[in-house]
C-alpha cells in the first residue's frame, strides 16, 4: 500500500499549511502521475508482455505468494535453473507493490555478505540493460558524509576492508566533495568516502522485466488472488486444527495453497508477500514464524529544477542527519532513516477511511529530517515540494534479511524483510532462494539472513512493534562495537537471577532475546539506577578496567558468572538407538561412559560447522548445550535427521536450566565448602549433587574461558538460593560477578574459535584448527569425506591468531573485526574478532587468511611453512594504518593456577584478592596520582 501528498514550499522556505491529498497509487490516475515525475523510465526498447491467467492452475511445482519484485526474482531464477512449473500469486496487481516505489539507489558501500548480493544485483540489472531492456540503470556513485569525527573513523575503517576485495572507494575532504556534488553545503562536513560503482536503476521496470521473463520460461501469473490458507500434511493427512506446539519440519510438508479463487497443489510455498508476509505465515497449522513489523518509509520529491536537466550528481548519505537523496531526472528525492520511526499496523488499516492517505503527523514526523535536507542542499530551500509518498516496507528486528526454508514446515521457503530498500537485494536474494531450492541446501554466507536465527519470541507482534521503532533508524546509525545494543524490545527473556545482577552492577546486552551482563560496575550501589553502557568509542572502552579485574578474578581467584543463555537440549532413546545418531551427526567420537562429556562439531556436507556443542552422557540420553544463537537453528538440523522409526526424542530445555559458571583456582574449595562433596574431578565429566538445599544439581568440570573450575546445571526454581549462597560464603574466597565480555577476552587470548564468528556453515575443522575434535576413524559421520578430501588436497584458508605489535591500546583506534590482514604488502583475508589479551599484555585478533593467488588466480593452499615463515611481514589495517602484527597457530603457553594447589596456598588468606588484581589497582592508583 502506498500513499501519496502534495505540499508547496512559500517563498520563504517553509511548507504551506495546507496540501492536496492523493489516493492511493493502486489508483491509475495516481499510477501516471507517479510516471509523469520521473518515477519510472519510458525509454524501453524492448517489450515487455507480462501474460496473466484468468483461473488458478489446479497444481504447480512451485507456488510463490507475491508479485513483486522478490517473488517476481525468485520465480526469474528458477527458471534460469530450468524450473518452469511456477505460479505466482498475487493479491493486487502483478509487479505493482510497494517495491517498485522504492529509493532505486545500489549501494555497495557494505560488509561483504551484504555486498556479494548487491554485487550480483548490478551484474543482473547490467546484463538485462545490455539484452536491450530499459531498466534505467546508471553508475552515478555516491558520496557518504560524516560529519563527526566518530563518523570519519566509522567511514575510514569500512573504505579499508571493502577496498581490497575490489569497491572502488576513496576517502575525500569537503573540497573533493563539493566538485563532485557543487549543491552540497560542506562548512561542517569533517570528511567522506566516495563509491563510484555505486548505481541507481528503475525499481518498477525491474520488477517488470523479471516478470516477463519469469513468464517466457513458463511462470504464469494470477492477479487479485490472496492467500487465505497454506496447507500442509503430516504422515499422510492434512493438518485441522490440532494445537501443535512442535513437530518434527522432516516430517510436515507442504502440499498447496488454499486462495480466494480457489485451492492449488504444490510441492514448495515461497512467501514473498511484503508487508503481508508474517499475516501469511499465520494462516496455516502450525503456523510459520516470520517475524517482520510493516513501518512507513517516506520519500519526499522536490520540482524539477532547470540546472539539473544536463547534470548527474551522486547519490548522498548524509549519515549523521539520517537522510538520503538523490537526483531524479532533473528534480531531488529525499529519503528518510528515522530515528524513531511509525510503525504500521497491517491489522487496522480498513478501520480507517483514512488509511492511505498522507496527514498531518506525517509532515510533523518528517520535519527535522526535510530541514537537515535544507541544510545540506540548500538549493532545496528555493525548490517547491513536489510529492510526500509513504510505502510501508516489511523490517525485521535485527535489521537484516530473512530467507531460506522454515523451522517448522518443510518446503516453505521465505523471501521477506528487506528492511526499506527492495532493489538492494532483490536479484540477488532471489538467486539464493532458488538455488536453495533447487540444490535442497543453503548457498554459501547465508549464516546472517536464515530464517532459523529467530525464536518465537522474535513473532510475538507487541516485541516486534516496539523493536521496529528502533531498527530503521539503526541503517544510519553509528555502530559502535561492544555497546552497539539495542533499547526496544528488552528485558524479556533472562534468568531467575537477572535483578540480583542488575542490582549488583550489572550492564546487560542481548543475545537471541536473552538479557546477559556483560559486565559489572564496580561502584554500583544497590540503591543506584541499573547500570547502563557508557557513550561509545573506536578507541580504549571506558569500562576496560572492570573487564580486566574480572578477568584476573578467573585467572587468580573465583569468578561467577550466568551462562543460562546457552541453548540446551536432552536427546533420549534407546541406548544403542541414541548412539548411532549422534555418533552420524557428531564429527567426535561420542560413545564415551556415562559421566563424560565431549565436545564435538556437526559438520554439513561440505566439512562446514551445523554446530559446535557439548555432550553430556546419561543413561539412555545425552544432555546437549549449544551456543545461545542456536536454538532455533539446530533443532531444525537434528530433526530432519532424525531415524524414520521415532526411536529418538528431541527436547528443548533451554529455559529449564540456570547455568552458574565458577572460574578460577579458588573454584574447587568454594565448591567443596557448599556442597560437602569431594569436587576433585576430571576435566570433560559431570556428576549430580547437592548444592546447598538444591538436589540434582549437574555439575560440569568445564568452563568456557580455559581456566579450571565448573559449570552448574540447575533446575531454574533453585537457582536465586544458591546464587545467593555463593555470593556469601564465596565471600571468604574473593568472589566476584564476571560478564560475558571477559570470557570474550579469554577465549581469543587464548585462540579458542567461536559459533558465528570462526566457526559457521561455510568453515571446516581443518581450516580453524580443530581436528583434534574430529574422529576420522569412525566408520562415518556427515561431512567425514569432504573433510578427508580437503584434508589430503590441502586448505585454501586457515585460522591464525594475530598479536599486534607497537599498539598502544590507550591512545590507538583498537581493530575490532573485520580488518583487512596483509602478509608482504598482499592482502590476505580479514580479521574475525578481536580482544586485549590481559596476560599478553597485547591487542589480539583472529582471522582467517588465504593465499594471494588465491584471491586473484587460481586456488593454492595454505601450509604451516607459508604462514610460519619467519621472513614474511605480516600487518592488520586499522583505520588506514598498517599495524605489524605476528602470525600464531597455536595458543599462547599461558600459565594456569590448577585447583589442586590452592588450598595450601589460600587457605589461610581466602579473604585476601589475587595478587595481579591487587597490583593492576595499585598502578591505576599510581597512574591517577
Amino acid at each position: 500500500m502506498v500513499a501519496l501528498a502534495r505540499g508547496l514550499y512559500t517563498s520563504g522556505g517553509r511548507r504551506a499549511s495546507t496540501w492536496r491529498k492523493v489516493a492511493r497509487v493502486n489508483n491509475a490516475a495516481s499510477y501516471q502521475l507517479v510516471h509523469a515525475q520521473g518515477y519510472a523510465s519510458s525509454k524501453q526498447t524492448k517489450p515487455v508482455n507480462i501474460t496473466e491467467v484468468a483461473d488458478l492452475p489446479s497444481h504447480a511445482q512451485v507456488v510463490i505468494a507475491g508479485a513483486g519484485m522478490i517473488g517476481n526474482s525468485v520465480a526469474y531464477h528458477l527458471v534460469k535453473r530450468g524450473w518452469s512449473d511456477i505460479v505466482i500469486i498475487d493479491k493486487g496487481q502483478v509487479a505493482k507493490g510497494t517495491s517498485r516505489y522504492g529509493s532505486g539507489m545500489l549501494g555497495l558501500f557494505r560488509p561483504s555478505y551484504e555486498r556479494r548480493l548487491v554485487e550480483y544485483c548490478i551484474d543482473l540489472y547490467s546484463d538485462l540493460q545490455k539484452q536491450g531492456y530499459d531498466v534505467g540503470l546508471e553508475h552515478c556513485g555516491s558520496v557518504n558524509i560524516a560529519t563527526t569525527k566518530d563518523r570519519m573513523i566509522s567511514l575510514r575503517r569500512r573504505a579499508s576492508s571493502y577496498r581490497p576485495t575490489g569497491v572502488e572507494c576513496h576517502v575525500i575532504d569537503k573540497s573533493e566533495m563539493t566538485k563532485l556534488h557543487p549543491y552540497l553545503n560542506t562548512e561542517d562536513v569533517v570528511g567522506g568516502v566516495w563509491i563510484p560503482q555505486d548505481a541507481c536503476v528503475d525499481a518498477g521496470k525491474v520488477s517488470e522485466v523479471l516478470a516477463h521473463l519469469s513468464c517466457q520460461g513458463g511462470a504464469k501469473f494470477v492477479r487479485n488472488c490472496g492467500v487465505r490458507e497454506v496447507l500442509t500434511k503430516t504422515d499422510g493427512s492434512t493438518i485441522g486444527n490440532m494445537s501443535m506446539e512442535h513437530h518434527s519440519n522432516k516430517h510436515i510438508k507442504v502440499t498447496g495453497v488454499r486462495t480466494e479463487k480457489g485451492t492449488i497443489s504444490c510441492a514448495y510455498f515461497v512467501n514473498c508477500a511484503g508487508i503481508w508476509a508474517r499475516e501469511i505465515g499465520r494462516m496455516m497449522k502450525p503456523p510459520v514464524k516470520i517475524p517482520i513489523c510493516p513501518t512507513e518509509h517516506f520519500f519526499l520529491t522536490f520540482q524539477p529544477r532547470r540546472e539539473l536537466s544536463d547534470r548527474k550528481l551522486p547519490n548522498v548519505r548524509d549519515y549523521d542527519s539520517r537522510i538520503y537523496v538523490r537526483q531524479l531526472e532533473s528534480a531531488f528525492m529525499l529519503g528518510v532513516f528515522e530515528k524513531t520511526a511509525r510503525p504500521w499496523d497491517v491489522t487496522k488499516h480498513r478501520q480507517d477511511a483514512d488509511w492511505n492517505q498522507i496527514k498531518e503527523e506525517h509532515w510533523l514526523h518528517l520535519e527535522p529530517y526535510i530541514r537537515a535536507a535544507l541544510r545540506r542542499i540548500p538549493i532545496l530551500k528555493e525548490t517547491p515540494y513536489d510529492f510526500l509518498m509513504n510505502t510501508p516496507d516489511a523490517f525485521t528486528p535485527d535489521g537484516r534479511w530473512i530467507l531460506g526454508e522454515t523451522p517448522e514446515v518443510a518446503n516453505y521457503f521465505v523471501c521477506a524483510g528487506m528492511n526499506g530498500n527492495s532493489l538492494q537485494g532483490a536479484g540477488g536474494v532471489g538467486r539464493a532462494v532458488a538455488d536453495w531450492i533447487v540444490d535442497g541446501l543453503a548457498p554459501k554466507h547465508m549464516l546472517k539472513f536464515e530464517v532459523q536465527r529467530f525464536t518465537s519470541l522474535h513473532n510475538n507482534s507487541r516485541f516486534l512493534y516496539e523493536r521496529s521503532r528502533e531498527v530503521v533508524g539503526r541503517h544510519y546509525q553509528l555502530h559502535y562495537p561492544i555497546v552497539n545494543e539495542f533499547k526496544y524490545g528488552r528485558k524479556i527473556r533472562t534468568s531467575p537471577i537477572y535483578s540480583e545482577l542488575e542490582a549488583r552492577g550489572a550492564v546487560f546486552g542481548e543475545r537471541m532475546g536473552w538479557e546477559r551482563a556483560l559486565y559489572f560496575n564496580p561502584n554500583h550501589h544497590r540503591e543506584d539506577p541499573p547500570s547502563e553502557l557508557p557513550a561509545g568509542t573506536w578507541k580504549k572502552p571506558e569500562f576496560l578496567d572492570h573487564i580486566e579485574d574480572e578477568y584476573l578474578v578467573c585467572r587468580e581467584g573465583v569468578g561467577l558468572m550466568d551462562m543460562s543463555s546457552f541453548a540446551k537440549f536432552i536427546i533420549r532413546g534407546e541406548n544403542k538407538s541414541v548412539i548411532n545418531y549422534l555418533q552420524k551427526l557428531c564429527s567426535n567420537d561420542v560413545d564415551v561412559p556415562v559421566g563424560e562429556c565431549v565436545s564435538t562439531g556437526m559438520q554439513n556436507d561440505k566439512g562446514g560447522y551445523e554446530n559446535d556443542c557439548l555432550l553430556i552422557r546419561r543413561d539412555n540420553s545425552f544432555f546437549m548445550v549449544s551456543p545461545t544463537q542456536q536454538q532455533t537453528r539446530i533443532l531444525e538440523w537434528m530433526d530432519n535427521h532424525l531415524p524414520e522409526d521415532n526411536s529418538i526424542s528431541l527436547q528443548d530445555v533451554t529455559s529449564m536450566y540456570t547455568v552458574l559458571s565458577l572460574i578460577g583456582p579458588k573454584s574447587k574449595d568454594l565448591m567443596e565448602e557448599m556442597s560437602g562433596s569431594d569436587m576433585t574431578m576430571e576435566p570433560l565429566t559431570y556428576k549430580e549433587i547437592n548444592v546447598g538445599y538444591a538436589s540434582g544439581v549437574m555439575v560440569l568440570a568445564v568452563t568456557n574461558t580455559g581456566e579450571p573450575g565448573y559449570s552448574l546445571y540447575i533446575p531454574s526454581e533453585f537457582a536465586l538460593q544458591i546464587y545467593d549462597n555463593f555470593m556469601k560464603i564465596g565471600r571468604d574466597y574473593g568472589i566476584r560477578n564476571v560478564g560475558h565480555l571477559a570470557m570474550r577476552m579469554a577465549r581469543i587470548e587464548k585462540f579458542i574459535p567461536f559459533w558465528g564468528e570462526e566457526l559457521t556453515a561455510d568453515t571446516t575443522p581443518n581450516e580453524s584448527n580443530k581436528t583434534f575434535k574430529v574422529k576420522f576413524d569412525k566408520d562415518y559421520f556427515i561431512g567425514k569425506d569432504a573433510l578427508i578430501k580437503q584434508s589430503q588436497e590441502g586448505v585454501y584458508k586457515r585460522l591464525v591468531q594475530f598479536q599486534l605489535e607497537n599498539f598502544n591500546k590507550d591512545e590507538d583506534v583498537w581493530p575490532w573485526g573485520g580488518e583487512a590482514i596483509y602478509r608482504n604488502g598482499d592482502f590476505v583475508g580479514f580479521t574475525s574478532s578481536t580482544a586485549y589479551g590481559f596476560t599478553l599484555q597485547k591487542m589480539v585478533a583472529l582471522g582467517f587468511v588465504r593465499h594471494p593467488d588465491s584471491l586473484t588466480r587460481n586456488l593454492t593452499p595454505v601450509d604451516t611453512n607459508w604462514l610460519l615463515d619467519e621472513d614474511a611481514k605480516w600487518a592488520i589495517d586499522v583505520n588506514g594504518e598498517m599495524i605489524p602484527v605476528t602470525a600464531h597457530l597455536n595458543p599462547p603457553n599461558l600459565p594456569i593456577i590448577q585447583q589442586e594447589s590452592v588450598k595450601d596456598n589460600y587457605k589461610h588468606k581466602k579473604h585476601h584478592p589475587p595478587v595481579q588484581l591487587l597490583k593492576k589497582r595499585q598502578q591505576r592508583e599510581h597512574s591517577v596520582a
